[in-house]
């Protein structure tokens, strides 16, 4: 019995462990799986959506409940549940759906008298402006509030782990595109960032537990592991899509399209009255690292969502973002530069009117210095001591090396 024994150690260590000496891969949601009698016997809430899968494809709620986990009801984030803008107050899986979009934002007391544990499983993509990082602070204020444990699945970062950039929010410009005060790369994981909010909003951070990736570094590359892509968000196509987004969503605040309604949506960007080779020439000329600008012409003729994207149908010029390494790329320092190019080159060229830029920088400043003609260097120096002291302050909530 001792050598039986013996080797099935041995046989599971080696199942476990990769090549490079670290325990195998596996989510936060594949730990709570593994660990789930401490869900049993528990009235369970799940606020996730169609990011909410194991690697095989399965979805947390599907195995929750097929483990005889008794689920509530669940909680859906912008895009819904199963992310198609359906936000029906019945899922598929017959259980009811309190929708955290549009008219509510957080989940009222009388959403959690009725369970005990509150599940959160969503990838995110690294950005404060990603409305999913709103909903988890709003959750975990929530939880909080009415004495609730909540359990936060914790996922890998698809940006560079390390990449930490941008204005930090200002007060009165907290929206739901930016309510936490973080710059707008982060450089944190859902669970680090949990511990952040708990600490940082609330002060019974005790009711918050992350459950933790196994084997997982700061070190590993998101496309390393291989995982089933599910689209965040309907504009999300692939992970190069995430890593292109920190510069190119502050498009969402001018008059120059995003790429949206494209097959390479927050790669491209450009407008009709745009010179492609000009811009391209222009942002090329600062040498940022990891990244080659290319002259680009598309059309945008594909609704993905409810609303036309901007310039449909009609041909736009301008660029091509092609990341050659996203471990020196920086996208936030680039989306000043882009800006800045797009006022300099393109009398066109506008900030919408109702300052929405603002909500997305967190911050007038930006914009303010961009139409006054402010050249690269002075905007991004202009965040660089507030950004040191939330560097030395994000060491404290950080889970892996």
């Amino acid at each position: 019995m001792k050598i039986i024994n013996s080797y099935f150690i041995l046989f599971f260590l080696l199942f476990n462990f990769t090549v490079s000496g670290q325990f195998k891969f596996k989510q936060g949601n594949e730990v709570l799986i593994e660990n789930i009698d401490v869900l049993k016997d528990k009235r369970i809430a799940v606020l996730t959506n169609q990011t909410g899968i194991l690697p095989d494809g399965s979805h947390i709620i599907d195995i929750l409940v097929s483990k005889g986990i008794n689920i509530v009801k669940i909680f859906s984030p912008e895009h819904g549940i199963r992310g198609d803008e359906n936000y029906a107050s019945i899922d598929k899986s017959g259980i009811p759906v309190v929708s955290l979009y549009g008219g509510k934002d957080k989940p009222s007391n009388k959403d959690l008298n009725d369970i005990d544990i509150l599940i959160y499983d969503i990838q995110d993509v690294g950005s404060r402006f990603y409305t999913y990082t709103s909903t988890l602070k709003y959750a975990i204020e929530a939880a909080i509030g009415n004495n609730k444990k909540m359990i936060i699945c914790d996922r890998p970062i698809i940006i560079n782990p390390e990449y930490v950039d941008g204005f930090i929010l200002e007060p009165g410009f907290e929206s739901f595109v930016g309510s936490i005060t973080a710059p707008v790369c982060y450089g944190m994981t859902c669970g680090e960032l949990a511990g952040f909010i708990a600490r940082n909003y609330t002060d019974g951070q005790n009711f918050i537990e992350v459950s933790k990736m196994q084997g997982y570094s700061r070190l590993v590359d998101y496309d390393s592991l291989n995982l089933l892509w599910i689209k965040p968000s309907p504009n999300m196509f692939t992970s190069k899509t995430a890593v292109c987004y920190p510069m190119t969503c502050f498009l969402e605040g001018t008059n120059v399209s995003e790429g949206r309604g494209t097959p390479k949506p927050f790669e491209y960007f450009g407008a009709p009255w745009v010179d492609a080779s000009k811009l391209a020439e222009e942002l090329n000329s600062y040498n940022f690292k990891g990244v080659v600008f290319e002259p680009v012409s598309f059309t945008p003729n594909e609704k993905i969502s409810a609303y036309a994207p901007k310039f449909f149908n009609q041909q736009c010029n301008g660029v091509y973002i092609n990341v050659t390494d996203k471990k020196i790329f920086e996208p936030v320092k680039c989306s000043v530069a882009m800006l800045a190019a797009l006022r300099k080159l393109f009398p066109e060229f506008k900030f919408n009117k109702d300052n929405y830029i603002d909500k997305l920088a967190g911050t007038d400043k930006m914009r303010l210095m961009i139409n006054s003609g402010a050249d690269y260097n002075s905007v991004i120096n202009l965040w660089q001591n507030d950004l040191d002291n939330f560097k030395k302050s994000r060491s404290a909530y950080l889970l892996y090396n």
